[in-house]
């Protein structure tokens, strides 16, 4: 993929830092997340924005839509967990885990859908989950915010694709990232057993899929593609 404008929330580490430093070169390539990597080139454009703050996240995304006349494709990369029993999960943890990962990517695919609409083409790729197909203890909250942004999805694939705006997802096994090392510590195994195919999910086929769903965005609309067997 070439000389594409492409924006990446979650981009200062785990997979979104992975697929920004994947395109950087050939593409424009604009990140979005609360502190700026050093690992991303000084060619990469980089906006600081907290999430979990709709006013911020609404200013921000105005920002983007005045600096780029055109994005090709959005990743809503960025997404938190809190993994724990409903009955002893924090009120904020539940909170701040809905803002991120269901209400920021849709406030986020509203701006740029707009501009792709604008220009009669654009992809979106939402960043799913296998959660609501495990159903593991601990992540009921996590696994709704990841179900409701795959209905989301859905719907607004038919809003845009009269406009050649689609509206795809990548349903990730799991993907070695600051997040999981958070959780885990060192027990990965843990997931892999989880995961039929008792892998994670290599980088170039993450980025085949997406690549994918930007290369035929004809009639290729509203759907998931799971990783890892789930």
């Amino acid at each position: 993929m070439k000389h594409k404008t492409i924006l990446i929330t979650g981009a200062s580490r785990g997979l979104g830092l992975a697929l920004a430093r994947h395109w950087q070169g050939d593409n424009c390539v604009i990140g979005l997340a609360r502190t700026r990597p050093e690992q991303l080139g000084p060619d990469a454009r980089f906006y600081c924005c907290d999430l979990a703050d709709a006013q911020e996240t609404t200013r921000v995304m105005q920002r983007v839509a005045r600096d780029f006349p055109k994005i090709d494709l959005l990743v809503n990369n960025a997404a938190i967990l809190t993994s724990l029993p409903l009955g002893i999960m924090k009120a904020d943890d539940i909170g701040r885990m809905i803002d991120v990962n269901l209400k920021a990517p849709i406030l986020i695919s509203k701006a740029m859908f707009r501009k792709m609409i604008q220009s009669k083409s654009g992809q979106i790729v939402n960043i799913l989950s296998m959660a609501p197909k495990l159903s593991v203890v601990g992540d009921s909250v996590y696994a709704a915010t990841k179900s409701g942004l795959e209905a989301f999805s859905r719907v607004l694939n038919k809003e845009g694709h009269p406009f050649g705006v689609h509206v795809n997802n990548i349903g990730l096994s799991a993907f070695p990232s600051g997040m999981l090392d958070q959780i885990l510590g060192d027990h990965a195994d843990k997931v892999l057993g989880l995961i039929p195919h008792k892998q994670f999910a290599p980088l170039r086929e993450i980025v085949a899929a997406i690549e994918f769903f930007e290369a035929n965005s004809c009639d290729i609309g509203g759907q998931t593609l799971y990783f890892g067997g789930v």
